[in-house]
């Protein structure tokens, strides 16, 4: 009987402990979205030597050059990478890449400063500039 009685007595200790499992790793986060199309914040950004300008808002990203005159992209929401928000977007088989850094630049030819730093690749050509 008391044999009867450590065993039953086992058992349900034995049941009663869940065994000890490992959390899954997590996989790393995705770049966060940090603006939609309603609540994009506009952007007039320019740099020199070549001179160029890229003007985002809601309803697309336009990139200028005095050779080229204007090209359109659609508008897609930036994602926050490296401190930075980063736009990307394509029209037919040209990229662009607009990086905006909340670093204070001073314009090249006039001195004028604004409050943003802004790097931007297009079909693999880089320019520098400033931003507001």
């Amino acid at each position: 009987m008391r044999n009867i009685a450590f065993i039953l007595l086992g058992t349900l200790i034995f049941s009663c402990t869940a065994p000890k499992q490992t959390p899954a790793p997590k996989a790393p986060a995705p770049p966060s979205k940090v603006e939609s199309r309603a609540a994009a914040q506009p952007y007039t950004c320019m740099g020199n030597e070549p001179f160029w300008s890229v003007q985002i808002k809601g309803d697309g990203i336009v990139f200028r050059t005095p050779e080229e005159g204007p090209v359109s992209y659609p508008y897609q929401a930036p994602q926050q990478r490296n401190g930075q928000k980063v736009f990307s977007s394509k029209t037919g088989g040209s990229n662009i890449e607009v990086a905006i850094r909340e670093q204070g630049c001073t314009d090249t030819m006039s001195g004028e400063k604004f409050p943003y730093t802004v790097e931007v690749t297009r079909d693999g050509k880089k320019y520098r500039g400033c931003g507001k």
